[in-house]
Parts: structure tokens; C-alpha cells; sequence
């Protein structure tokens, strides 16, 4: 008889981790995480941009990480509209700086299915073209 419910509680708490292992993944494959290789920062600072995304949350903000940068040491990043207009200030990363939030600083753009994307830029005004891969979550 003990025996018995001990299984059975031992059923209950497998299927409660499994439903919780479950909600898990399936939150995680909802995220809108995108990664970039290589997007070239042209000469003197002219801009370049991801693709849009539909937003699947009503965050203000998208998250960007920069995880290699090459013939420079940063990069500005910016959220931009439909029309690659900014959306956000202007933010300095490079590797190691970490993820960062790109705070919308224009209203409208915090709901679901709202599209969004990413400009970028060269830090430094040079002659040379750079390039950048990273992380964005457009959230």
C-alpha cells in the first residue's frame, strides 16, 4: 500500500516537471532572438540594418550583443521602424560589452506584431569597412 502512493507521488511530481521543462522550451522558441555574421560597417559611418521582425511582447525595448567585430573596436546600434527611421538612441557596444537594451525612445512601437529592426553603424568615421556578428532579440 505504501508502495503504491509513493509511486504514484512520484508519477505526479515526473509530470509536474515535465509540464514545467515543457513551458520552458516552448517560452524560449517564442523569443524573437536573431543572430547577424558579418553585417559590414561601411565607410564612414553609413548606417546597415537587420531585417524587420514582428514583436511577440510589448517591451519597450529590443536586446542586442555583439559576439565578434573586425577593422574596429565598436559599433552604434539603434532600434529602428518599417521606414529605418530610429526609434531608440544611439548605443556603443563591442565584444564584451554584454548585452545591451535599446530602449524605444518613440511611442507605438512597445505592442505585439509591431515590426521592428536594427540599424548599425561604425563607431569611427574611417576609411576602411568593418564587420559585425552578434545577438538581437527583437522581443
Amino acid at each position: 500500500m505504501m508502495l503504491k502512493s509513493l509511486k504514484q507521488k512520484i508519477a505526479k511530481v515526473g509530470i509536474g516537471l515535465f509540464c514545467a521543462g515543457c513551458v520552458f522550451l516552448s517560452s524560449a522558441a517564442c523569443s524573437q532572438a536573431a543572430s547577424y555574421t558579418a553585417y559590414a560597417l561601411k565607410l564612414n559611418k553609413t548606417n546597415n540594418f537587420t531585417s524587420m521582425h514582428a514583436k511577440t511582447t510589448s517591451d519597450d525595448y529590443i536586446t542586442n550583443e555583439v559576439t565578434a567585430i573586425t577593422n574596429t573596436s565598436y559599433a552604434n546600434f539603434w532600434a529602428v521602424n518599417n521606414s529605418k527611421s530610429k526609434i531608440s538612441n544611439k548605443y556603443k557596444q563591442g565584444v564584451g560589452t554584454g548585452s545591451c537594451n535599446l530602449i524605444f525612445t518613440k511611442s507605438g512601437y512597445n505592442s505585439t506584431n509591431t515590426q521592428v529592426g536594427m540599424g548599425m553603424e561604425n563607431y569611427q568615421s574611417q576609411l576602411s569597412t568593418a564587420f559585425v556578428s552578434g545577438n538581437v532579440d527583437f522581443r
